[in-house]
């Protein structure tokens, strides 16, 4: 459990969450993600895509990389390299401060990365019936990252996929 730390908080918090609104007995809860703010655009990571969420690691900057890769944290033994997701989208930021932010950590196939994002809100269920194949704006930074969307309480919640930024060239290619 201890690993995965602020993830296992926000399932147990989500869970009184439910059993205070009687939603545990709803049984077409099929998806589970992480919802997190990035400018002024809120967005759901899958549940099975975040390893853990951080608070904002110390972390040894590198050279010779693009100015969207901070730098290398040591997450338990692991090296953590952290993108700063809003440098690299060329989004504004809600909080100019780097400590107020979170870090997704995303442990996808052979790749160990920590998306560092203005804030997570908790996790958000949703059911089969509240997906739209409906993308986010073409124009949009998140576009190439999004695969659809659920509609839950009159509001949109664009999915993004860290396992599709993983496979952008320009994400991969971190070096200058």
């Amino acid at each position: 459990m201890a690993s995965r730390g602020f993830i296992e908080l926000l399932r147990l918090a989500d869970l009184a969450k439910a059993r205070q609104s009687d939603r545990h007995g709803d049984q077409d809860v099929g998806w589970r993600g992480v919802v997190f703010e990035l400018g002024d655009q809120r967005l759901v990571v899958p549940l099975g895509e975040v390893s853990e969420v951080l608070s904002m690691p110390e972390y040894t900057m590198m050279p010779l990389v693009q100015p969207w890769l901070l730098g290398i944290a040591n997450v338990r033994g692991r090296l953590l390299p952290l993108t700063d997701l809003a440098k690299f989208l060329q989004v504004s930021r809600q909080t100019s401060q780097l400590t107020q932010r979170k870090v997704i950590v995303i442990d996808h196939q052979s790749l160990f990365l920590g998306l560092i994002v203005d804030q997570v809100l908790g996790i958000e269920q949703f059911s089969s019936t509240q997906y739209h194949a409906e993308s986010i704006d073409i124009d949009s930074p998140f576009a190439p990252y999004n695969h659809g969307k659920f509609v839950k309480d009159g509001q949109s919640w664009f999915i993004f996929l860290p396992s599709l930024l993983v496979e952008d060239p320009r994400y991969i290619d971190a070096a200058i």
